[in-house]
């Protein structure tokens, strides 16, 4: 039965937690079964791999990836970073699972804030990032990989990309910041009729909302994207990291606003 608390715990398929030396620390290439990074001139990228949704929950897995991820952020040779999700990454059905299965279990308070505190980590370190960051991904799309996304700067999604909102079948609350994106993008109206409706979003629809940048060939994706940073790297990075840092200064409540909503995931599953 599935424990979050458990140190060596890494998802249902029972992956062992690798605990690798940090040499990627330097030279910002790391290959793991969850994720891999390299580095090609001034654009660094970091692909997700199918399995990264349950993966990343062990601690030595997301440790190592956050300190790639301050490393990319600390570097002179990266001027910006595309994150590549799999397209046969976790989709609805097995997320509802995993939730099911979390739920059955004896878990306790410390168990799921473990869980939400991975998580909430990963968004922050995506949007604190010093660097301009790309998102492109496909196909289903859960609340956490839309959250990835939404911390980015720029969002790029194939056409057959669809917004899932299982939260309504769990009856619990999408994590990882939805909410707190969306109402500063959309205002607080238009993304409570959003997030109330148990109807998904399509890749025009999303387009439409402005939520993503670009809608393309699922085969086109990588490429865009990285043709996107080669052009966004050309330009003054100062002048666009400043640009970035006055747009996320309306956002700066992220954190607190992480973990009021982890409270509120945790109250409403009875985690007391």
């Amino acid at each position: 039965m599935l424990n979050p608390a458990d140190e060596n715990y890494t998802d249902h398929k029972h992956f062992e937690p690798k605990r690798l030396n940090m040499t990627a620390e330097t030279t910002m290439q790391d290959k793991q079964s969850c994720y891999a990074v390299e580095r090609s001139e001034d654009v660094a990228i970091l692909r997700l791999g199918a399995d990264f949704f349950f993966e990343s929950i062990d601690l030595p897995v997301s440790n190592r990836l956050f300190k790639m991820l301050d490393c990319i952020s600390r570097s002179h040779e990266v001027n910006v970073l595309v994150i590549k999700n799999c397209s046969q990454k976790v989709g609805c059905e097995e997320y509802i699972q995993f939730c099911r299965q979390v739920i059955a279990s004896e878990f306790d308070r410390k168990s799921i804030h473990r869980v939400c505190n991975v998580f909430d980590q990963l968004i922050l370190k995506i949007f604190d990032l010093n660097k301009l960051v790309i998102h492109a991904d496909c196909g289903e799309v859960i609340p956490i990989f839309l959250n990835i996304s939404l911390a980015c700067d720029y969002r790029l999604v194939a056409a057959n990309t669809v917004f899932k909102k299982p939260y309504f079948e769990l009856g619990m609350l999408p994590k990882g910041g939805t909410a707190f994106f969306l109402c500063k993008m959309l205002g607080n109206h238009k993304t409570r009729q959003l997030l109330e409706s148990e109807a998904d979003i399509d890749a025009l629809e999303a387009l439409e909302l402005g939520i993503v940048d670009q809608v393309l060939a699922e085969e086109e994706l990588e490429k865009a994207a990285i043709r996107l940073a080669r052009r966004l790297s050309k330009r003054p990075l100062g002048s666009l990291l400043g640009i970035k840092r006055l747009i996320n200064y309306s956002m700066k409540d992220l954190k607190d606003y992480l973990g009021f909503e982890s409270q509120e995931l945790m109250r409403i599953m009875g985690a007391f």
